[in-house]
């Protein structure tokens, strides 16, 4: 993250400002007017003392009397009414700020590298999509209207006293300067204070969901006390983070107010002597000290403004670090691909980030065109990482990979996706119907595709069974399916896009053996004219590929038909003996 510094508050601040104005000066500017009008109504309110005082209760001016009520209730309509505006409109620029935010930090999360994800907690993205943004709305919001309201309220009645009392305002400034060193000082203490108790609500979360995501383990393996005590570090750390936090906050607004408290003071035993007695009548001193005494909730409000700062340059850190987050290399200019020709590796090489040893190792492979492909090897050999770099959802560190002779570095992204299916051992499903869960990012697709996908898929007598149909809600990640039913909902979603290429990652590894065997019955049908690449365990997926290529600590040390390496009674042929793929 980028050093905090008062040069990127200012940085951060002026861009949500741009993003803030963007559609919304009108309701800016109404809400503008309307903290105009209610700091112009506290000086009027503190000037109406002197003609009560002076013309009411000492002169008895019948005149002043009569009128004073009417004034007095004037002065209260006004500020009613400025103070609606700058609620309802500042509101209404605050949500509007989350909502673009939010667009802004969503559509980024969509192009992000799955690099990105492995790096960073589901939590955390969480925290800043949810908490900081929140944060950083409302901070920004009450921060302006504290900016601008207060600051007018109190140049308002800075500019009375000085008509009521030159030399008593004076005594009363004294005290500003000891307020901004005072400020000045705890800014960046503020700043490290914030960050760390943002950070802790993305540690709740991320436990949080970690234990909802596995409850049966925690269930099963009897993870109660290790959860809790997880729990109670990272609640622990997030209640200490905001007491140090409130602590900080408290001594500043603590000592800002001794220092006016001092001020005030002083003013009070300065006008006591006879020089300043002898200028000022009743009226006045009162109005005087009434507008003293209203400057107080600005001078408190613009006190308590530097805490409200600095929390939402640091949710503005987090929240911008987000959305500046690099996307997928997508620089690619050719936009149209029909594979016809094979999938060459040239001497494909990759290595994680912050790891010292490539996953995959100078591979060199060709993936004929309608080839049925199996990799085999022990679990961390690099057989997954070599299927994700075709799709590239990983790029080669080194070496190229080649479709129809164009390497995939110059195709765009979506020229290469289009053409493949993907179903992984982890199968993802969303918290929809089956229906959309199959046509996922697919559009115009008539029910008659949908019902021919599940047939072929053996999933269609199970689908049927569910209250209703292809309609049915299935829960998150298709919790209120088998893992069996699961994948055969992921696999329909592969039949249903018809693509070119397609990539199974150890997709039946849930299937019991009657569903397995209807599920190779309808890979056959669909592999024809198509490039398959299999990942598999099982001898059944395995010794139908035309090609078997296996793999030891991310290299390619044998490959062939079934026969063919069962003959060379080597590596495969000690794997297929060890019962691994039985």
């Amino acid at each position: 993250m980028e050093k905090s510094t008062q040069k990127n508050g200012w940085k951060i601040y002026k861009r949500l400002i741009r993003i803030a104005l963007r559609n919304n000066s009108t309701p800016v500017a109404i809400a503008i007017f309307g903290m105009i009008i209610t700091a112009v109504s506290d000086p009027a309110l503190s000037a109406i003392m002197k003609p009560i005082l002076d013309g009411g209760f000492i002169q008895r001016d019948p005149n002043v009397i009569s009128l004073l009520p009417f004034g007095l209730f004037a002065i209260f309509i006004i500020r009613s009414f400025g103070i609606f505006l700058t609620i309802y409109f500042m509101a209404k620029v605050g949500r509007s700020l989350v909502y673009r935010l939010r667009e802004m930090m969503f559509k980024n999360l969509l192009d992000l590298p799955v690099s990105f994800y492995d790096k960073t907690s589901s939590g955390d993205i969480m925290s800043r999509i949810s908490h900081n943004v929140e944060l950083l709305s409302s901070v920004a919001a009450r921060s302006l209207i504290i900016l601008i309201r207060d600051t007018l309220t109190i140049v308002g009645l800075l500019v009375w006293m000085f008509y009521l009392s030159w030399e008593l305002t004076l005594i009363f400034l004294l005290a500003a300067p000891f307020i901004v060193l005072l400020v000045s000082s705890l800014n960046k203490k503020f700043r490290s204070l914030t960050h760390d108790a943002q950070n802790s609500v993305g540690g709740i979360i991320h436990v949080a969901q970690e234990v909802i995501q596995g409850n049966k383990i925690v269930k099963i393996f009897k993870g109660y006390e290790k959860e809790t005590f997880r729990f109670e570090n990272t609640n622990d750390e997030n209640r200490k983070a905001h007491m140090n936090l409130a602590l900080t906050e408290g001594i500043n607004s603590a000592v800002i107010m001794l220092i006016v408290g001092s001020a005030l003071s002083g003013i009070i035993l300065v006008s006591t002597f006879d020089f300043i007695l002898e200028t000022i009548t009743v009226g006045s001193f009162v109005s005087f000290m009434f507008a003293m005494f209203m400057i107080l909730g600005p001078a408190r409000g613009l006190a308590s403004i530097n805490a409200r700062l600095q929390q939402g340059i640091a949710a503005g850190e987090n929240v911008f670090e987000l959305i500046d987050e690099n996307k997928e290399n997508d620089k690619g200019n050719i936009n149209n691909l029909n594979i016809e020709n094979n999938i060459v590796f040239e001497n494909v090489s990759f290595l994680y980030p912050n790891n010292n040893s490539p996953v995959i190792k100078n591979i060199n492979l060709e993936i004929k065109v309608g080839e049925f492909i199996a990799l085999v090897g022990m679990s961390g050999c690099g057989k997954s990482t070599l299927v994700n770099l075709i799709p590239r959802l990983y790029n080669p560190s080194s070496g190229k990979i080649k479709i129809d002779n164009i390497d995939t570095m110059d195709l765009t992204l979506n020229a290469l996706r289009k053409n493949m299916s993907y179903v992984g051992q982890d199968t993802i499903l969303f918290n929809d119907t089956v229906k959309n869960n199959i046509i996922y990012g697919q559009n115009n697709i008539d029910e008659s595709s949908i019902i021919s996908a599940l047939e072929k898929s053996y999933s269609l007598e199970f689908v049927n069974e569910m209250p209703n149909g292809i309609n049915t809600i299935i829960g998150e990640n298709g919790v209120l399916l088998s893992g069996g039913q699961r994948q055969r909902l992921a696999i329909a979603r592969a039949f249903l896009k018809d693509s070119p290429v397609l990539i199974f990652d150890e997709a039946t590894s849930s299937l019991d053996s009657v569903s397995e065997k209807c599920i190779q019955k309808a890979l056959d049908e669909l592999k024809i004219g198509k490039t398959t690449i299999i990942i598999a365990h099982r001898l059944s997926t395995v010794e139908k590929a035309n090609n078997i290529v296996v793999m030891e600590n991310g290299s390619i040390i044998e490959s062939g038909n079934h026969d063919d390496l069962i003959s060379k009674k080597d590596y495969y042929y000690k794997l297929y003996n060890s019962q691994l793929f039985k």
